[in-house]
C-alpha cells in the first residue's frame, strides 16, 4: 500500500478502562467510529500513567479541574497506525506514532505565536478543564488528528519510549523556559525525584547543559535510581527540617534550603531550581534555595492556593516561572528518546495490561510495590 492508500474501517467496538467517580474505574466496551478525513485510527500499545491521572483516579479531581461525567484517563500515548483517513498522505498503515494530546484551535493569538499550549480552546485528552471531556487513550484505540501525531524514529524499537515523550516534552517545557544554556555553567536543583523530575535533571543536563544537576526527594531510593543511573550528578535526600523560629511558618523551608545548598556546596544557592513535585514546602525551599538573580521554574503542580515567599523572590529578584504542559517540544524529545533510549526507558518500571488499569493505578499510587521494588513510571499496555 502506497502513503496516498486509505482503507476504510466500519465503527467497531474497543475496550476502555472508564472513571466513574473516586476510585470508580470500570471496564467496559466503546464504539469507536471510523477515522475522519484528516484522522488516523491509531492502536494504542502503551500509555504510561500520569500524576495528573492519579489525581483524578483518587479524588476525582485535578486542582481546579473535577469530573463532571465518565471519562477514560491517559495522556502519554504511542501505538501504531491502523486506518488512514482520506485526506492524510504523509502517514500509512503500520506507521509507529507518538500522539501529543493536546489539540489547540491554531487560530487565537497564543497558538499564532506557537504557545499553543496556552491556548484557551484547547482539548486535551484526559483533561478536566473543559467540558465535555475528551476521552483520554486507556482504549484499544483512538482516532487522533493526523496534524498532532508524530512519527516515531526507526531507532526507537520500544514503544513505551515513545510515550514518555510526553512527559519529556513538560521537562523540555520547563529547561526552555528557565533559558538554561551550556556558558552559564549552571548548578541546577531539581526538587522531586519522581518520573518528570527525573526527565527535567535529564534535560537539564541534555538541552540545557547544565554544569552540575542535584536532585532531591524524600525517597532515599529514588535519590539513589537518580544518580546510579546517570539522571543526575548528585542525590539527596531531604528530611524534616526542625528550626527554632516556631513563629515563622517559612522556617522549616529555609531550614531545607540551606539544607540543599550546604550538601551540594552551593553557598550561594543554586542557578535554576525546577520544582517538580507542587508541595508546598517544596514550593517555598526552591526560592530560598535559589541565588539572588536565580530562576524557579515550577512544574509540579499541587494545591491551587499556597503560602509563598514572595518576598524573599522579589527582594532577591528571583525569577518565578510557570510551566503548563508544552508546545513544540516532541520532535526534540523523541530525538532524545531516539539518541538515550537506554537511560530514559530505565523510568518504565512496571506493564500492566489495558484489561488490568485499575491494579495499574494502584500500583502507580505507591512509592514501591508489594515485592518492595521502586515504582516510577506505570506502562498500560494492549
Amino acid at each position: 500500500m502506497t502513503q496516498t492508500e486509505t482503507i476504510t474501517v466500519e465503527a467497531a467496538e474497543v475496550i476502555a478502562a472508564v472513571l466513574y467517580g473516586k476510585k470508580d474505574m470500570r471496564i467496559e466496551t466503546k464504539v469507536l467510529q471510523s477515522p475522519g478525513s484528516n484522522e488516523l485510527q491509531i492502536l494504542v500499545t502503551e500509555t504510561g500513567i500520569c500524576g495528573s491521572d492519579l489525581h483524578y483516579y483518587h479524588h476525582g479531581r485535578n486542582g481546579d479541574f473535577a469530573l463532571q461525567h465518565p471519562l477514560s484517563l491517559g495522556h502519554e500515548s504511542a501505538g501504531v497506525v491502523t486506518a488512514v483517513g482520506s485526506d492524510v498522505h504523509d502517514f500509512k498503515v503500520g506507521d509507529k506514532v507518538a500522539l501529543e494530546v493536546g489539540i489547540p484551535c491554531s487560530e487565537c493569538k497564543w497558538c499564532k505565536k506557537g504557545r499553543y499550549n496556552l491556548c484557551p480552546d484547547m482539548r486535551f485528552r484526559s483533561s478536566c478543564k473543559t467540558a465535555p471531556h475528551f476521552d483520554g487513550t486507556l482504549v484499544q484505540k483512538v482516532n487522533h488528528p493526523a496534524k498532532w501525531c508524530h512519527k516515531v524514529p526507526d531507532a526507537v524499537k520500544d514503544l513505551s519510549l515513545a510515550a514518555l515523550v510526553e512527559p519529556l516534552a513538560v521537562s523540555l517545557q520547563g529547561v526552555k523556559r528557565s533559558e538554561l544554556i551550556p556558558e552559564d555553567e549552571a548548578t541546577v536543583l531539581v526538587l522531586g525525584a519522581g518520573a518528570v523530575g527525573l526527565l527535567t535533571a535529564f534535560a537539564a543536563k541534555k538541552r540545557g547543559g547544565a554544569n552540575k544537576v542535584v536532585v532531591a526527594d524524600i525517597s532515599a531510593q529514588r535519590v539513589s535510581f537518580a544518580v546510579d543511573n546517570g539522571f543526575a550528578d548528585q542525590g539527596i535526600v531531604l528530611v524534616g527540617s526542625k528550626s527554632t523560629e516556631s513563629d515563622n511558618p517559612l522556617a522549616p523551608a529555609i531550614a531545607s534550603a540551606n539544607f540543599l545548598k550546604e550538601k551540594a556546596g552551593a553557598d550561594v544557592g543554586f542557578d535554576v531550581v525546577f520544582e517538580c513535585t507542587g508541595v508546598q514546602i517544596c514550593v517555598q525551599t526552591s526560592v530560598f534555595a535559589a541565588a539572588a538573580g536565580a530562576k524557579v521554574v515550577l512544574i509540579g503542580m499541587g494545591t491551587p492556593i499556597q503560602t509563598f515567599a514572595i518576598g524573599s523572590a522579589a527582594t532577591r529578584e528571583v525569577d518565578i516561572i510557570g510551566v503548563f504542559r508544552y508546545a513544540g517540544n516532541y520532535p526534540d524529545a523523541l530525538a532524545i528518546v531516539a539518541e538515550d533510549g537506554e537511560t530514559v526507558g530505565k523510568l518504565v518500571t512496571h506493564r500492566i495490561k489495558l484489561q488490568d488499569a485499575v491494579e495499574a493505578f494502584e500500583i502507580a499510587s505507591t512509592p514501591v510495590d508489594k515485592d518492595g521494588n521502586l515504582v516510577l513510571k506505570v506502562m498500560v499496555t494492549e
